[in-house]
C-alpha cells in the first residue's frame, strides 16, 4: 500500500468538524464531557474506514478522498434536509444529490492518480479550516467556562431543627415538563384540565394560582431544588455570559439532596432524556433507559443512519420520538417499582411530559410520526390525557400505603408551554415583548401537594417552587428556612440565563 507524503488527514477532520459543529452550535447548553466521547469516536470511525479504504486501493490517499465523502453524507445528510426544510423542494432531490456527491467521490478516487498530492493537500486544508472556524467560537468559551467555574457559590446551610414528630416519610419530588395550569390549559389550549380536581379530591393540596420562578428548566431546578433564588449567581456570571456549567451544577449536587442524605436518606433520581436530569453524581442510584447522552444523540439523529433504517423499513419512527417514547415508559415502570422499596427515601424524576414531541396517544399508543393532521393543542391534548392517567395511578399506589408509610410528595411543573411567537425564533426571543398571555402561558404551572401527617400546612394558592421544600423542610425536619417572596423572572434570550428580569409585576393580574 502507498502512503507517499503527504499523509491525508482529511477524512479525520471531516468526521471531527461535524461533532465541533453541532458543539460550538450548543455552547453553554453542552458539557465537553459529553462531547469528547462522541468526537474520539467519530475519529477513530473515520480512522478505521481510512485504512480499510487504504488497502483495497492500495493507496491512503485514494482511499481518503472517498471516505471523506462517505463521512460527509454521513454526517451532513439531514444538515441539507433541515436546511431545505419549508421551501418548495421535494424530499428525493437532496437524496438525488447526495447520491451525485458519493458517485463523484468514488470517481475521483478512482480517476485521480498524478494530481494526487495537491487534492490531498487541498482537502486536508479545508477540512482544518472549518475544524479551525468551530475552535473560533469553543476555544474561548472553554476558558470562559473555566474561569467561572474556578468560583462555587456556597450551597444554603440547612440545620434540622425540632421536627413536627411523626414517622419519617419518604419524600417524592416530580416534575412535569411544561405542564400549565388549568387556567392556562383552558386559556392557550381550550383543554379543559381534569387533574386539579382529581388531586384535590384524593387530599392534594393545588396551588391553583402558582406561577414558575424562571422560563426555562435548568434556571427552574436550579433555584426549587437549591430553596433559593439566583440572583447572586447571575451577578456574578454577568448579562451576557452563555455558560450554563454552573446552573447544571446546581442541579446536580443541590441543597436538597445534600440534607435529605445527611438525613439518611437514600436518594434516586429516575433519569430524563434531558441530560442535566438525566444522571446525578450525588445521587445513591440512577436508574436511567440507556447511558447515551443527549448530544451523542443529536448526533445519531443528525446522521443517515435513522433515515436509512427508515427508507428500509427497519423502524417507522425517528430516534428521537422512540426515545423520548421508551424513556418516558421507563420512567413510570421505575417508579411504580420503587413504591414498594423500603425508605427513608428521597425520589426526583423530571418527566418531559408533556413537553413535545407529541409521541404518545391519549391511550399511551405511541404516535410514530405527526402527518399534519393534528394541531398543537391537540398533541399537547393526547400527550396531557396519557400523563394525568399515568399521574393518577401512580398516585393511587402511593396514597394506598399504610399511614404511617405515605410519603411527602410533591407534583410540579418547571415551566409552562411556550407561546407560539416564541416558536418562530427560539433563540432570539425577547420575553421583555411578551404580552400579558403570553407570560402567563408560560408562567402558570401545575404546583401540587400531599403533605400527610400535618393538620396546617401552610400552604397557599400562589406559592412558587422556590419555596416548595423551604415549607416542607421547616414543618418535617424543624429547619430554619422561612419563606421567600414569591417572585418570577425571566431570561431575554436562550443563550443569555443569566440577564434576568423581575416581572412579578407583570404577573400579578390574571
Amino acid at each position: 500500500m502507498r502512503h507517499s507524503s503527504p499523509w491525508p488527514v482529511h477524512p479525520l477532520l471531516f468526521a471531527g468538524y461535524f461533532v465541533l459543529f453541532l458543539y460550538a452550535q450548543n455552547l453553554g447548553e453542552v458539557a465537553l464531557a459529553e462531547v469528547l466521547p462522541v468526537l474520539l469516536a467519530s475519529v477513530i470511525g473515520a480512522g478505521v474506514a481510512l485504512i480499510l479504504t487504504g488497502l483495497i486501493w492500495r493507496d491512503l490517499r485514494r482511499g481518503a478522498i472517498l471516505v471523506s465523502a462517505l463521512v460527509v453524507v454521513f454526517f451532513g445528510y439531514r444538515h441539507v434536509f433541515n436546511a431545505t426544510a419549508g421551501l418548495p423542494v421535494p424530499t428525493w432531490l437532496p437524496q438525488i444529490g447526495w447520491l451525485i456527491f458519493v458517485g463523484v467521490g468514488v470517481l475521483a478516487a478512482w480517476r485521480t492518480r498524478k494530481r494526487l498530492g495537491p487534492v490531498t493537500r487541498g482537502l486536508d486544508l479545508i477540512s482544518g479550516i472549518l475544524v479551525l472556524l468551530t475552535l473560533v467560537s469553543i476555544v474561548p468559551h472553554q476558558f470562559g467556562q473555566s474561569a467561572s467555574a474556578a468560583e462555587t457559590t456556597a450551597p444554603l446551610p440547612i440545620v434540622a431543627g425540632q421536627a413536627a414528630g411523626g414517622p419519617q416519610r419518604d419524600i417524592w419530588y416530580l416534575i412535569f415538563d411544561r405542564y400549565a395550569s388549568d387556567r392556562q390549559l383552558s386559556a392557550a389550549y381550550g383543554i379543559d384540565g381534569q387533574l386539579d380536581e382529581w388531586l384535590a379530591g384524593h387530599g392534594f393540596y393545588v396551588a391553583s394560582d402558582s406561577q414558575a420562578n424562571y422560563v426555562k428548566t435548568s434556571l427552574s431546578l436550579a433555584s426549587s431544588l437549591n430553596l433559593t433564588y439566583l440572583d447572586d449567581l447571575a451577578t456574578r456570571m454577568g448579562p451576557t455570559n452563555d455558560d450554563h456549567s454552573p446552573i447544571f451544577a446546581l442541579m446536580k449536587d443541590h441543597v436538597l439532596g445534600q440534607f435529605l442524605k445527611s438525613q439518611g436518606y437514600r436518594f434516586v433520581q429516575v433519569g430524563s432524556p434531558y441530560a442535566p436530569t438525566n444522571v446525578n453524581p450525588s445521587a445513591d442510584e440512577n436508574p436511567r433507559y440507556d447511558s447515551a447522552s443527549d448530544f451523542a444523540g443529536a448526533v445519531y439523529d443528525e446522521s443517515v443512519i435513522p433515515s436509512l433504517a427508515r427508507r428500509i423499513g427497519l423502524v417507522k419512527a425517528t430516534p428521537s420520538r422512540q426515545r423520548y417514547y421508551d424513556i418516558a415508559r421507563f420512567q413510570w415502570e421505575t417508579l411504580a417499582g420503587l413504591v414498594d422499596q423500603p425508605g427513608p427515601k428521597f425520589v426526583f424524576a423530571h418527566f418531559l411530559l408533556p413537553h413535545p414531541p407529541y409521541v404518545f396517544d391519549a391511550d399511551g399508543s405511541f404516535i410514530a410520526e405527526e402527518d399534519g393532521s393534528r394541531t398543537v393543542a391537540e398533541g399537547y391534548g393526547s400527550q396531557l390525557t396519557y400523563t394525568d392517567t399515568m399521574i393518577e395511578a401512580l398516585m393511587t399506589r402511593l396514597q394506598a400505603l399504610p399511614e404511617q408509610r405515605r410519603p411527602i410528595i410533591v407534583l410540579q411543573a418547571d415551566e409552562g408551554p411556550y407561546p407560539a411567537r416564541y416558536n418562530g425564533d427560539t433563540m432570539n426571543f425577547d420575553w421583555a415583548t411578551a404580552t400579558p398571555a403570553e407570560l402567563h402561558m408560560k408562567y402558570g404551572i401545575l404546583n401540587a401537594y400531599s403533605l400527610p401527617g400535618l393538620a396546617d400546612p401552610g400552604l397557599y394558592p400562589s406559592i412558587t417552587p422556590v419555596n416548595s421544600f423551604r415549607l416542607i423542610l421547616g414543618r418535617y425536619f424543624g429547619t430554619d428556612t422561612p419563606l421567600l417572596p414569591d417572585r418570577e423572572y425571566t431570561s431575554r434570550a436562550k443563550l443569555r440565563p443569566y440577564d434576568l428580569t423581575d416581572i412579578t409585576d407583570r404577573l400579578a393580574a390574571p
